[in-house]
């Protein structure tokens, strides 16, 4: 599986319910990868970690349910304002991937370790040990994707975006293995642009995708004209993308044989069909644990 945070962490909840841990892996965006306070924070790859691990916070899909904000708060007092809440325990997670960053040790190996120490049994990794940094071109200057999102609420006019090192970075060890061995790969209901995009923006990735599109299958996390959460409908419309799961299908031609729709979005078949891209609809949308497991039994299906 390709993952961003918010939406495929969901569907990772009800995979995991239906799935051995060794039958599933998962390849995750690092392209919001950021330095805050000296840590090293891997937002995506923490999320998926948390909930296949069970303790993830539901109401913000970031952090650790229950965490206390002691060092936040204290940090703030001192007029050292953080662009993330991050919570103590949290915090702990960043610290440790820091520490062993500045060791020498590869962010895919420290995943693996992080997996262990949570007991998560799931192959997870980072999509490059490499930098890739998604940079947002807007009226008002380049921004990380946290300044764009958290810090400015997507206030500002998207002229462009770039995942900058992408085109020297590396797939992280046994990515492409696992694509390779996968009997299919499935992409979450993730943002294409900022969450899959970084990932696909990953060459030998992308071309293994590409290799064999039939085994590939997409979530769209349009519904409508909107997306279901996240500044996808800004950042589409920046790029000249239709905000619809058509647009999400003319994003991943070529990568995806299979696209997901919700099923209210049925108007938008025979177009997909015309881009080689096969349509099946059903109800993407995750409100609780019920409804991720039975999407994820749908998904299995086919």
């Amino acid at each position: 599986m390709l993952s961003g945070g918010t939406g495929t962490s969901k569907l990772l909840q009800g995979l995991s319910q239906i799935l051995k841990p060794e039958e599933l892996s998962v390849i995750v965006n690092t392209g919001e990868d950021v330095e805050i306070s000296g840590l090293n924070v891997s937002p995506d790859l923490d999320t998926v970690i948390y909930a296949l691990a069970g303790i993830v916070n539901e109401e913000t899909w970031y952090g650790i349910n229950g965490d206390t904000f002691f060092c936040y708060e204290a940090l703030k007092s001192l007029g050292q304002v953080e662009l993330l809440r991050i919570g103590d325990r949290d915090r702990a997670t960043k610290l440790y991937r820091t520490l062993m960053l500045k060791r020498g040790k590869k962010l895919s190996t420290i995943s693996k370790e992080l997996c262990e120490k949570f007991g998560v049994r799931a192959n997870v990794m980072p999509m490059s040990d490499e930098r890739v940094q998604t940079r947002i071109s807007t009226e008002n200057g380049v921004m990380t994707f946290h300044e764009f999102w958290v810090a400015r609420k997507a206030s500002d006019r998207v002229l462009g975006i770039s995942f900058d090192g992408a085109d020297n970075a590396k797939p992280a060890p046994g990515v492409l293995e696992a694509i390779e061995a996968a009997d299919s790969i499935l992409i979450g209901p993730s943002n294409p642009i900022t969450s899959i995009g970084p990932i696909l923006a990953v060459e030998e990735i992308r071309e293994a995708l590409s290799r064999d599109c039939g085994r590939v299958v997409a979530v769209s996390p349009i519904v409508g004209d909107a997306p279901i959460s996240g500044p996808a409908r800004v950042l589409m419309q920046g790029l000249g993308h239709e905000v619809s799961s058509l647009g999400v299908a003319r994003i991943y031609r070529g990568v995806v044989g299979t696209l997901v729709m919700n099923n209210t979005d049925e108007k938008f078949g025979p177009s997909s069909d015309e881009l080689g891209i096969k349509t099946v609809f059903m109800d993407t949308l995750m409100p609780d644990r019920a409804a991720r497991i039975r999407l994820a039994r749908e998904l299995l299906d086919i």
